[in-house]
C-alpha cells in the first residue's frame, strides 16, 4: 500500500567545469566588517606551521581567549609585503576577501600540523596558538576525525563487504554518529547485519541505555528524526533505516552515474535535508560502492556558508549568479587554488597520507564550518548567528594512532575520474508514501480523500484527488471504504 508524491525545487549543483583561472587585484580594499566596540581585541603571533617550535603551555583556565568573556584573541593580519589583494574573481565574480581569508590558510595548515604533531608522540600543547590549545576543533581533513576513523575502521572495513550488508552497517552508525551508541549495540546484538536485523530487539536496548542517561546522538549536529508516529526519535530513525533498505539504497549506490543522482534520491527520504544528506553520503564514500572522484560534489552546510561570508564579507551577496550556487563555485576555486595561497602566505601544508594530499571539496567545506568558530574568538567583529565557544578542549588519555587509516576504497581506478552531473542544479523529490486515509469530501473537481502521509505529522495531511489515489494508491483506498461500508 504505497505512492508516491513528489515536489520538485532545485538546489546546488556542480554542473560546469571548475577549471578557470583567477585574477587579483591588489590596491587597498575598504574595510568589511563590522566593529564591535564592547570587544577587547587581543594580538599575538602566529607560529609558523609544521615548524617545531619550543611551546609553553597554555591552560584553559589561563589562555587569553578564556580569561574574559569579552576578551578575543586576533591573529595579525598575514598579507605579504607586496601588498595586500583587494579581490578575487571567480566565475567572473568579483570576492573581496577580508582577513578571515588568510586566516582559513592559516588554520588549516595549523590544524594539520597539529594532528601530525600527535602522530609524532609529542607533547601538548601542539600549538603555539591559544585559541587551538583551549577549545575543540574538527580536523583539516575529514576523513582524520575520530568518528570517522571509526566509522572506516570499525564499521566499514570489519564485517561482510557485500554492498547491502556495508550500506546498512554505514547508514545505522550515521543514525548516531556516535562511537558508544555503535559499541553498546555491536555488544548487545552483534555482529550487527541486515540479514539478522530486529526492530524490537534494536529499540529493546536503545529504550534500556535511554532510561539509564545515556545519550544516543552525537551533538555534533543536528538530526531530526522522521515523524512515524513513535514518541522517541530513535525509533522513528530505525524506521527510516528500514525505510533506507527496503528502498534498497544500496543497488541505487551501485548504479548510479552521478553523485549528483545519489543526492537526489538520499534526500527524498522524510527528514532528509540538504546537509544531512550530504554527510551520509560521504561517510558512503568511503566504502567501494560509491567510487567517485573527490571532487565530484559538495553541499556547504550552514557553518560553511556563514564562514564564506566571513571570509568575503557582503561581497558574496552582491554577486549576480544564485548565491548557494556560486558558494560550490567558491569551494571548487579553494580546491584549485589552495597551492598557491599557502605558497603566497609562506605556509607549509603538510598534506594527507603519503601521497600528500590537497583539501579536497568535502574537506574546505568542513574546515570552512571550523573556521567560522575560530573566527568568534579570532575575528569577533565579523559576525554570524553564533558568537561564543560554549566547550572547552578536553585531551583524551588514549594513545593517538601513529598513522590514520585511510579507506582501501581510495585506491579504485574510477576515483581518478571525474563526473560532475551536466545541466541544472539536483532536483528534489521528496519521498510521500500514505500512511492511511482518513477522510473523504466531495471537491471541486470530484472526490478527494484526506492522506496521512509516512513520515510526516498529522498536520501535514492533504487532499487528494479520488482519480489519482485509485490509479497509484487501490489497496489504501479500498482499506477506507471497507471502514465505512
Amino acid at each position: 500500500m504505497g505512492v508516491n508524491h513528489v515536489l520538485r525545487a532545485p538546489l546546488t549543483s556542480e554542473s560546469d567545469a571548475y577549471t578557470d583561472s583567477y585574477s587579483v587585484i591588489t590596491s587597498s580594499p575598504d574595510p568589511l566588517a563590522e566593529t564591535d566596540s564592547d570587544v577587547e581585541i587581543v594580538h599575538f603571533k602566529l607560529p609558523t606551521p609544521i615548524v617545531p617550535s619550543k611551546r609553553k603551555s597554555i591552560s584553559a583556565a589561563n589562555s587569553p581567549a578564556h580569561n574574559n568573556k569579552k576578551t578575543r584573541t586576533i591573529p595579525p593580519k598575514r598579507w605579504p609585503v607586496a601588498g595586500r589583494p583587494q579581490g578575487f574573481t571567480v566565475k567572473g565574480e568579483t570576492l573581496r576577501p577580508t582577513e578571515v581569508f588568510d586566516t582559513f590558510w592559516y588554520f588549516s595548515a595549523e590544524r594539520k600540523a597539529i594532528d601530525d604533531r600527535r602522530r609524532a608522540s609529542e607533547k601538548f600543547p601542539w600549538s603555539d596558538d591559544p585559541i587551538l590549545n583551549t577549545y575543540p576543533f574538527c580536523n583539516t581533513y575529514r576523513v582524520l576525525d575520530k568518528g570517522t576513523q571509526f566509522l572506516i575502521r570499525e564499521v566499514i572495513e570489519k564485517g561482510s563487504q557485500t554492498p547491502e550488508e556495508l550500506v546498512f552497517r554505514v547508514v545505522l552508525f550515521n543514525t548516531f554518529t556516535k562511537i558508544e551508541t555503535w559499541e553498546l549495540l555491536d555488544e548487545e546484538l552483534g555482529p550487527l547485519t541486515w540479514a539478522t536485523y530486529n526492530r524490537k530487539r534494536y529499540s529493546d536496548v536503545l529504550a534500556e541505555a535511554k532510561s539509564r542517561g545515556k545519550t544516543l546522538y552525537t551533538g555534533s549536529f543536528i538530526k531530526p528524526a522522521p515523524h512515524f508516529g513513535c514518541p522517541d526519535n530513535y525509533m522513528n530513525h530505525l524506521f527510516l533505516l528500514e525505510h533506507f533498505m527496503e528502498q534498497d539504497l544500496a543497488g541505487r549506490l551501485s548504479n548510479a552515474e552521478y553523485l549528483a543522482d545519489v543526492y537526489e534520491f538520499i534526500i527524498s527520504f522524510p527528514s532528509m535535508g540538504d546537509f544531512t544528506t550530504y554527510q551520509l553520503m560521504l561517510n558512503l564514500s568511503y566504502t567501494n560502492i560509491l567510487n567517485f572522484h573527490r571532487n565530484d560534489f559538495v553541499v556547504p552546510g550552514p557553518g560553511a556558508r556563514s564562514g564564506l561570508r566571513k571570509m568575503f564579507g557582503k561581497s558574496i551577496d552582491k554577486v549576480k549568479s544564485p548565491v548557494r550556487r556560486f558558494e560550490v563555485d567558491i569551494i571548487h576555486w579553494l580546491v584549485e587554488t589552495q597551492d598557491q595561497h599557502f605558497k603566497r602566505l609562506g605556509i607549509t601544508f603538510s598534506g594527507l597520507g603519503p601521497q600528500k594530499l590537497p583539501m579536497d571539496v568535502a574537506d574546505v567545506e568542513h574546515t570552512l564550518c571550523e573556521v567560522d568558530k575560530y573566527s568568534r574568538l579570532a575575528h569577533p567583529q565579523f559576525k554570524g548567528k553564533r558568537t561564543e565557544m560554549r566547550r572547552l578542549y578536553e585531551r583524551s588519555l588514549s594513545p593517538y594512532p601513529e598513522r590514520p587509516c585511510l579507506p582501501k576504497a581510495w585506491s579504485h581506478p574510477d576515483r581518478k575520474i571525474p563526473r560532475i552531473k551536466p545541466g541544472g542544479p539536483p532536483v528534489v523529490e521528496k519521498r510521500y508514501t500514505i500512511s492511511k486515509i482518513g477522510g473523504k469530501r466531495e471537491g471541486e473537481d470530484g472526490i478527494e480523500y484526506l492522506v496521512y502521509w509516512t513520515g510526516y505529522v498529522d498536520k501535514d495531511a492533504t487532499w487528494e484527488p479520488e482519480e489519482l489515489l485509485l490509479e497509484d494508491a487501490p489497496a489504501a483506498v479500498a482499506e477506507y471504504e471497507k471502514q465505512w461500508n
